[in-house]
């Protein structure tokens, strides 16, 4: 039996949500109710030490960590395959959803906080109990300054990157030689967990009004409507943002307000000038 402990609109569960999809598995749902940090009580923590969603049970065996669920998923039930069996290719993909965790989850998280959850107060009681220090220190000054602070310049200064990344990938030239090949319609050319990975951080981008990043890269804008295509995706992410309705509602209507704000400083980034930095010593 699969039991999956998640959350409607977290973008890690919305990944396994997706990898589960794609192989046609049904799954007993629980779901963690993170602003009431469920996911800090101790009988959660004994289990997941990390106190994040989502969390698969597969017959009593505890496997965390979005992206690791889904390799194990793909191993346990191998068809249809998410993976490429080539191993320079699966090196490849790893290097993709590596992405996801080493930044491009952070800068979710200051983007989301930034724009719309600092918002709503009671989001501070999810905020207060994180676990992971740096993620505290992030969320606090985006709770706090919004999209003031300078970890949301730095958050959306990534997210125009990957977008560049995304685009040279899926024109077959790179970015760079460790990841030429791709394309033209998948990341390392088929559809595998490398683009499952970064599928709901896109859907987030467009709750919080940013599509603005892809629309003058039209290969990246249409690997997205590739994907939003895929039953996979409306099943793992846009009926489950349905039950947070009010939230997904709060992103998109604050993100319209940003948005030429938002769309001013990430052009301004793109001049390397505006990049510079001098050590004060220098200066």
């Amino acid at each position: 039996m699969l039991k999956l402990y998640h959350h409607h609109t977290s973008v890690c569960a919305a990944k396994t949500r997706m990898a589960l999809a794609e192989k046609g598995l049904d799954f007993e749902g629980e779901i963690i109710r993170l602003r009431e940090r469920d996911q800090h009580r101790p009988e959660y923590l004994a289990r997941n030490p990390f106190g994040l969603v989502p969390m698969l049970d597969h017959d009593g065996r505890i496997v965390v960590e979005s992206n690791v669920i889904n390799e194990y998923i793909d191993d346990m039930f191998p068809d249809p395959p998410l993976r490429p069996k080539d191993p320079y290719r699966l090196a490849q993909m790893r290097i993709w959803t590596r992405m996801t965790d080493e930044n491009i989850h952070a800068a979710a998280g200051v983007v989301t906080t930034s724009i719309a959850y600092r918002h709503v107060p009671s989001h501070g009681n999810q905020i207060s109990g994180a676990l992971d220090p740096y993620k505290q220190a992030r969320k606090i000054a985006s709770f706090e300054d919004g999209i003031d602070n300078h970890h949301f310049r730095t958050a959306m200064r990534r997210y125009d990157m990957l977008m560049d990344q995304i685009d040279a990938a899926l024109s077959g030239k790179g970015p760079g030689a460790a990841l030429a090949g791709g394309g033209p319609n998948w990341l390392i050319g088929d559809y595998s967990l490398a683009d499952i990975a970064f599928a709901p951080y896109m859907e987030r981008l467009y709750c919080c009004a940013l599509e603005f990043l892809w629309e003058d890269r039209p290969r990246v804008a249409d690997w997205y409507a590739r994907l939003k295509a895929r039953p996979a995706y409306k099943t793992a992410i846009l009926d489950w943002f349905k039950w947070d309705i009010s939230w997904t509602d709060l992103m998109r209507s604050e993100g319209e307000k940003a948005r030429d704000q938002v769309r001013a400083m990430v052009l301004e980034m793109r001049d390397p000038a505006a990049r510079a930095w001098t050590p004060a010593a220098a200066r």
